[in-house]
C-alpha cells in the first residue's frame, strides 16, 4: 500500500469547471471533501481559459503532487507545463472530460471518488513518454493523427458531445469512414525516407484503452521511449472494411492496408494535406514533425497497471 498523505503534503488541484457534464459545484465539493478527509494542505485553482493549466503546472513549487480535474485537453496542458517545471511533480488525473482517453488507457477510475482515492492513497508513480511537435510547440500523450481520427474529432460539435458524451465520437467516426480520401504522403522516419498512398496516419504513444477491446497496434507503449506510426491505406469501401476488421480482430501485421513503424523522430507531409489533431484537438493541417520525449512525465496510476506493464514504480 502507498503511504497515507501527511499534513506536510501540499497538493495543487487544477480544475476545469466547464469540462464534462457534471455540475462543477458538485465536483469541487467532492474534491474538497476528499482532501480535507486526507488531512492534507491544498489549493484549488479553477481554469478560466486556455493556458491556465499549463502556466500553473510550469510554476508549481512547494507542492508534493498536482491533481488535474478535466478532460484530455486540460490534462495535456498540465503535463506540458510540468515538462518546463524545474522540479517536475507527479500528476494525478481526475477524469472530467468527454472521452477521458488517457485516464482510461492508464486504468484510472472514471468515477471521481475512485480517482481521488487513487490520487491520494492507492496510486503509484510511473514514468511516461510524451510526444512533441516542435514546429507547433505542442505536446501529446496519446496520439498525433491525420486523416480519419482528425475528421471524426473535427465533426463532433460541443453540442453533440454534451448530448452523447463519448458516443459523439462513435457517430462522427462512422460517418467519416465513408468520406475518406487518400493523399500522397512523404515521411522521414528516423532519417529514412518513405512514400505512401494513405488516408490516415497516426503517431501513437498509447495503443490500447484499458478494459475495452480498443487496440490500435501491438507493442505500442508509452513506456518504451519510442513512438509508433500507423499508416492506413486503401480508401475504398472494401479496403476500409478490411482495415476495420483487422483492427477489431487485432490482426495488425501482414496486409498492405495497414503498416507500422517504430521511431524516435518523424517528419510527415501530404498532398493534398490532411487535417491534424493531437489528443482530441484539431490544430490545423499537415505537414508536421514529431519527436518522442522518453520518461518526460510522472503519472499516478493503479499499482495493478504498473505491475502488469512491468514498470518501476515509486510510492506516493
Amino acid at each position: 500500500m502507498s503511504s497515507p498523505p501527511s499534513a506536510q503534503d501540499k497538493i495543487l488541484v487544477i480544475l476545469n469547471p466547464v469540462a464534462g457534464q457534471t455540475d462543477p459545484a458538485v465536483v469541487r465539493t467532492t474534491i474538497e471533501t476528499a482532501l480535507v478527509a486526507a488531512g492534507v494542505t491544498f489549493e484549488i485553482r479553477e481554469t478560466k481559459g486556455e493556458g491556465d493549466a499549463l502556466e500553473w503546472a510550469k510554476t508549481a513549487t512547494g507542492f508534493s503532487r498536482v491533481l488535474v480535474g478535466g478532460g484530455d485537453g486540460t490534462v495535456m496542458e498540465a503535463l506540458s507545463g510540468m515538462i518546463q517545471n524545474p522540479g517536475p511533480l507527479p500528476v494525478a488525473i481526475l477524469p472530467q472530460g468527454t472521452a477521458n482517453l488517457l485516464a482510461r488507457a492508464l486504468a484510472i477510475p472514471i468515477a471521481l471518488e475512485g480517482a481521488l482515492k487513487l490520487a491520494l492513497e492507492e496510486g503509484v508513480v510511473v514514468a511516461f513518454d510524451l510526444g512533441h511537435l516542435p514546429d507547433h510547440d505542442r505536446y501529446f500523450a496519446i496520439v498525433a493523427g491525420s486523416g480519419w481520427d482528425a475528421q471524426l474529432i473535427d465533426g463532433a460539435s460541443r453540442e453533440m458531445k454534451n448530448k452523447l458524451g463519448f458516443f459523439a465520437y462513435v457517430v462522427t467516426g462512422i460517418r467519416s469512414l465513408f468520406s475518406l480520401k487518400s493523399s500522397d504522403v512523404r515521411a522521414v522516419i528516423d532519417g529514412k525516407p518513405y512514400r505512401f498512398r494513405a488516408h490516415t496516419l497516426m503517431v501513437l504513444n498509447v495503443g490500447e484503452i484499458h478494459g475495452t477491446p480498443v487496440s490500435l497496434g501491438e507493442n505500442v507503449s508509452p513506456h518504451d521511449g519510442k513512438l509508433d506510426l500507423l499508416v492506413a491505406s486503401n480508401s475504398s469501401l472494401w479496403g476500409i472494411t478490411k482495415l476495420v476488421f483487422r483492427i477489431l480482430t487485432k490482426r495488425f501485421q501482414g496486409g498492405s492496408e495497414l503498416r507500422y513503424f517504430k521511431a524516435s523522430k518523424l517528419q510527415i507531409s501530404a498532398i493534398p494535406p490532411l487535417k491534424l489533431e493531437i489528443d482530441g484537438e484539431c490544430i490545423g493541417e499537415m505537414p508536421f514533425s514529431v519527436e518522442v520525449l522518453p520518461s518526460s512525465a510522472r503519472l499516478v496510476v493503479p499499482r495493478d497497471y504498473a505491475e502488469a506493464k512491468g514498470l518501476e514504480a515509486a510510492e506516493l
